[in-house]
């Protein structure tokens, strides 16, 4: 506290003893009873209520001086820790830049450091992983010199003389981050994240035991083997137009919101054995070229073209 403030609380004190004291003199000079004695004794009561009422004033101003302390403490701790949080999206907002510019690369290896790089934020940064999945899915929604009707059938562990095989695999491993924190039983998993795949071209994609909040791969096109197993999909899933090169495997899969493959080309068998639907499963216009298997199926409304292929249960059938 400034010494000035000291000093006005002291004057007051002995402001106020004065006055007592003056009060009381005068009162005694009054009633008749001027002696020395009883003069002496009002004095030091005048100063003793003085003294007394100065000390509660200072305790109130002593008071009033650990609120005020408390609240600057309080102001600079909130501003402290806003700042320490502006710090932290601004050195996640470096990151995730640095990361995406690293896809942009025209070198396969650097656009696999920003794969990484953007993986390590998510698992750092949970705020952030819808926004990473998603750029994961942009990456892979982005052109690949058709390489579905380059491919003609072949694998992908048979490309290693293939001219795109760099970026194949830089498009691999963007599905296998994908799989990975979508995997319900793995210690990397992301819950709640959504999938948009929409035109995308996946090459011998995975994405068995895990829980998706919603997908949409209409009119994409699977590569290879599709193997969906044992997958739980929350809201309604979209294959609309999509073409399936080779096997579609979604066995024991599970949407409880139903989907649809409208339009849809299988290319190979389609295997649907013990997969659940709460809503609509629709096939409406869909190519089966291979046999479709719904064996053990429980499905509310199953609606499938009429074709000699069709085998196995489930409800609707």
């Amino acid at each position: 506290m400034p010494v000035l403030k000291w000093r006005w609380i002291a004057g007051t004190a002995v402001a106020v003893a004065v006055v007592t004291a003056g009060l009381l003199w005068l009162f005694l000079a009054w009633s008749g009873e001027p002696n020395a004695p009883v003069r002496i004794d009002a004095v030091k009561t005048a100063f003793g209520v003085g003294a007394g009422a100065g000390g509660v004033f200072a305790l109130w101003l002593a008071t009033r001086r650990q609120r005020t302390l408390e609240l600057q403490l309080a102001e600079t701790t909130r501003v402290a820790g806003v700042t320490e949080r502006d710090l932290e999206e601004r050195r996640v907002t470096e990151l995730y830049t640095k990361a995406v510019e690293q896809l942009g690369s025209d070198k396969a290896p650097v656009r696999l450091g920003g794969l990484y790089a953007l993986e390590r934020l998510g698992q750092d940064n949970p705020k952030q992983r819808q926004t990473i999945v998603n750029v994961l899915c942009a990456y892979l929604r982005m052109p690949f010199k058709d390489l579905a009707a380059g491919l003609k059938g072949r694998a992908a562990n048979d490309l290693a003389d293939d001219h795109d095989q760099p970026e194949l695999l830089v498009r691999l491993t963007a599905q296998d981050l994908l799989k990975t924190h979508l995997s319900h039983d793995g210690p990397g998993y992301w819950p709640g994240m959504s999938i948009d795949l929409q035109r995308a071209v996946l090459v011998d994609f995975r994405l068995s035991g895990c829980t998706v909040a919603a997908a949409d791969f209409s009119r994409a096109r699977f590569v290879g083997a599709v193997h969906i197993r044992g997958t739980t999909f929350t809201r309604r899933v979209g294959f609309y137009g999509t073409t399936f090169k080779e096997l579609a495997n979604f066995d024991r899969s599970v949407f409880p919101e139903g989907a649809f493959f409208s339009w849809a080309r299988f290319g190979g068998d389609a295997v649907f054995t013990r997969t659940r639907s709460g809503g609509r499963f629709e096939f409406t216009n869909t190519d089966f070229d291979g046999d479709v298997d719904f064996e053990g199926g429980e499905h509310e409304q199953l609606e499938l073209p009429d074709r000699p292929h069709n085998t196995g249960g489930g409800a609707g059938h």
